[in-house]
């Protein structure tokens, strides 16, 4: 009799044992999708950087205008493109002459972006300006965002315009640190 209660207690306790073991799995699966979805989330709100820029094309420099416009071909097609969200001095415009370090962005954009480069070349919301130009964020082989190089090196100044502000915020913040570095034309220009 004292055999068969310990055998039965036996059982009992491996019973328990085993739906605590399976219990115990499940709470380690529900913790498990739960750090999948979280790390899924915060991935998903790092590749937004201010909203989520749209439409991407591999691209192939053909010409540089001056520091934010240049000429690619995109699909074999010849395109004028015009970087958003950055103003670089001018050199070529035909009422305003040559501003203070015009010459020195585009020649920075020209030793960057060599006839030839492949770049991608990523849409906003509005696709053309009023000059018919292709509006984008280019971004270099390497993967860096070539609007964001020019202002990190005081070649340009931000310049938003709506609707087209994907990377406006983060712009803004790499203008006021080149300022505070009187990096390039923060160095040299008044405004």
């Amino acid at each position: 009799m004292i055999r068969r209660n310990i055998t039965a207690a036996t059982r009992l306790a491996d019973a328990i044992g085993s739906i605590s073991t399976t219990h115990r799995r499940v709470r380690r699966l529900d913790a498990f999708y739960l750090f999948v979805a979280c790390a899924a989330l915060l991935i998903a709100s790092c590749t937004n950087a201010d909203e989520q820029a749209t439409d991407s094309s591999l691209a192939r420099v053909v010409k540089v205008i001056d520091g934010d416009t240049l000429v690619v071909s995109v699909q074999d097609q010849i395109e004028t493109i015009r970087l958003i969200g950055v103003d670089t001095p001018e050199t070529v415009h035909p009422t305003k002459g040559v501003e203070c370090f015009g010459p020195e962005a585009s020649r920075f954009t020209k030793s960057v972006l060599k006839k030839g480069a492949v770049v991608r070349l990523v849409r906003d919301n509005e696709p053309r300006d009023r000059y018919q130009r292709l509006l984008v964020y280019l971004f270099l082989g390497d993967g860096r965002l070539f609007n964001e190089l020019l202002i990190d090196e005081g070649m340009a100044r931000t310049l938003s315009i709506e609707p087209n502000t994907a990377y406006a915020k983060m712009l803004a913040n790499h203008e006021a640190r080149a300022r505070i570095n009187r990096a390039g034309l923060w160095s040299s220009c008044e405004r």
